[in-house]
């Protein structure tokens, strides 16, 4: 039995598999009692199921709490919300950790946050003070942050951002992102036999998601994607990946499905393990879409991204990526661009050992003693 309780409480793939080097660290030690708590989309079978991929990495998972999700509007991710927070408030009532870790800006980990707050268990954060206009993602990120006492941050202007919001310097760290670390240890014997074929040929990959905070309408942003897509890609193909558990996530699904099973030329994948979408990324054409992966995680595997919308607005990235509106002539332009492009790739979210950073600053926290008390940090 491990001196320290600590456990990671994850939602989605989109908060599983870029931590899962960090989390295999700290499951290694034997001074750490490590677990998994999962809810959310892993839980859902039209997500994919992706709880299955944690069972296969190994690690021991202490609590399942199906949600149910019904994304088709605002109500029914709230009727989630509710759910998650009553049923990790009874968890965290008879449980007790020395640290819980959270990723990011996800509204079921909204929840698991105020459950954990409420219960006086200490958090650390990861991933705060980014900033993305269009979802619903800003305000939940910021709010899980005033609930945590410890904070990694993926770059130093995220940092400062972080403190600025109160605080103390002494809890927040620059160790950068781990899925920017993760694109340069790829292990091919995990990578699916599917997509290692799919790598002999051409191909586009498309990770969209919705904007929660806009007026815009799915409908016309998933026809404006898929006339560039018919009209640029020249013979290649395209490769969709299932979109995020969010607001009318449905419309995106369903009209991916029905463009792959009216094309021979087009796949697509609820759920990949992190190895094999690395790995297709790599040896793709480019990423499109508007996912976070994007920004992070694809400069490291030196491709484009063609981010479209306002999604990711605000996030810092480098020169890989070229922002364009949901407009089937810009992104066409941009597929366009990509093809004639050749110059060295920087990835601002790089730091080299991240994942090792995070194991020792976790262990170096633990071993000062975890506290849920602190005081608001003036700047001024």
């Amino acid at each position: 039995m491990g001196k320290y309780r600590v456990a990671y409480a994850t939602g989605s793939r989109a908060d599983y598999g870029i931590v899962k080097k960090f989390l295999g660290l700290l499951d290694k030690d034997k001074d750490i009692e490590f677990s998994v708590l999962v809810t959310g989309s892993h839980l859902e079978d039209k997500f994919g199921h992706s709880v299955d991929i944690i069972r296969q990495d190994g690690f021991k998972i202490d609590l399942e709490i199906p949600l149910n999700i019904e994304n088709d509007s605002n109500a029914n991710v709230m009727h989630c919300m509710a759910s998650a927070l009553d049923c990790f408030g009874n968890y965290f009532e008879n449980n007790k950790f020395d640290l819980l870790i959270i990723l990011g800006d996800r509204y079921e980990m909204m929840a698991v946050a105020i459950a954990a707050a409420m219960q006086r268990i200490p958090i650390l954060h990861l991933h705060g003070g980014e900033v993305t206009y269009g979802n619903y993602d800003e305000f939940i990120r910021h709010s899980i942050t005033k609930m945590s006492q410890y904070h990694f941050t993926s770059t130093e202007v995220y940092r400062k951002r972080v403190i600025q919001l109160g605080e103390d310097p002494k809890r927040v760290f620059y160790l950068g992102a781990l899925g920017a670390e993760n694109c340069c240890k790829i292990d091919e014997e995990k990578v699916i036999e599917k997509v290692k074929e799919l790598t002999a040929q051409k191909y586009w990959v498309v990770a969209f998601h919705p904007e929660t905070l806009t007026a815009v309408k799915m409908e016309e942003q998933v026809r404006e994607i898929l006339t560039a897509l018919q009209k640029n890609m020249d013979g290649m193909s395209v490769v969709f990946m299932g979109t995020n558990a969010d607001t009318n996530s449905d419309i995106i699904r369903s009209s991916w499905l029905s463009y792959v099973n009216e094309h021979e030329n087009a796949y697509y994948y609820e759920n990949l393990n992190v190895d094999s979408f690395l790995y297709l990324v790599k040896n793709s054409m480019a990423l499109i879409g508007n996912s976070s992966s994007g920004i992070i995680e694809t400069p490291s595997l030196g491709r484009y991204t063609i981010n479209i919308g306002d999604r990711q607005r605000g996030r810092v990235h480098g020169n890989s990526v070229i922002d364009v509106t949901c407009d089937s002539g810009m992104i066409g332009q941009a597929m366009k661009e990509i093809i004639g492009k050749n110059e060295e790739i920087i990835n601002p979210y790089y730091v080299e050992n991240t994942a090792e950073n995070y194991y020792k600053k976790t262990k170096e926290i633990l071993e000062n003693g975890t506290s849920i008390l602190k005081e608001f940090y003036d700047i001024f």
